[in-house]
């Protein structure tokens, strides 16, 4: 049986609004992020969830605000590994703001992967880390498989999440699928559908406001 892990970014944030970068930056929903999920609720983006979905955030404001908002206050763990890459020191600034910088333009066009920010992280170290934040996400959804094997309904899984992150996982997870991070990159509030069989994933399907959670 295919089961479904649900990966959702977050909801609008001042970071967003501004297109700073930003990561570690613990950053709230705004009040117009907050409607726009609420709207998307209305639309049957996230249809009622079942009782024994297994519900994840990255512990930060805006994944809490956005998991609260379309499943209501329920139980769910914190998988720390699966947060935005951070910029360290250059934390909330736009990239008109940051290309004076040596450094940062350095980063930016790092073809090794190794160069990191002041305080923040090279794009290797952010890799690795995103997967061994999936490994403890696919870990525990392997264990919701398993509490459902005899009831023939499919596990469901749930992470609110972040879009560089999803990014990041979708060109893991499909290699094969041509697209650049922007490509892979989700509008706040959506996200991807994974099927998952025997451990991996085999389908995605785009979140989109046609989409039900079963």
């Amino acid at each position: 049986m295919v089961s479904k892990i649900y990966l959702i970014r977050h909801g609008i944030t001042e970071g967003n609004e501004k297109r700073w970068y930003y990561g570690g930056a613990d950053l709230p929903l705004t009040d117009g992020g907050k409607r726009n999920l609420q709207d998307l609720v209305k639309k049957g983006v996230y249809p009622q969830l079942p009782e024994d979905a297994d519900l994840y955030t990255t512990g930060l404001r805006r994944t809490e605000e956005t998991l609260a908002l379309i499943a209501g206050k329920r139980e769910h763990r914190v998988i720390r590994n699966l947060r935005e890459m951070e910029f360290g020191e250059y934390e909330c600034n736009t990239y008109e703001e940051l290309s004076k910088y040596a450094d940062f333009e350095k980063w930016a066009w790092d073809e090794t992967g190794d160069i990191a920010l002041p305080g923040g992280e090279s794009k290797n170290q952010f890799a690795a880390r995103i997967r061994e934040g999936m490994a403890e996400l696919v870990g525990y959804h392997r264990l919701n498989e398993l509490s459902h094997r005899h009831n023939g309904q499919p596990a469901v899984s749930v992470i609110v999440c972040h879009g560089g992150v999803i990014s990041a996982v979708m060109q893991e997870l499909f290699p094969d699928v041509k697209g650049s991070m922007w490509d892979w990159m989700p509008s706040p509030g959506f996200g991807y559908v994974l099927g998952f069989q025997d451990g991996k994933a085999v389908t995605y399907e785009a979140l989109t406001e046609d989409s039900e959670i079963e």
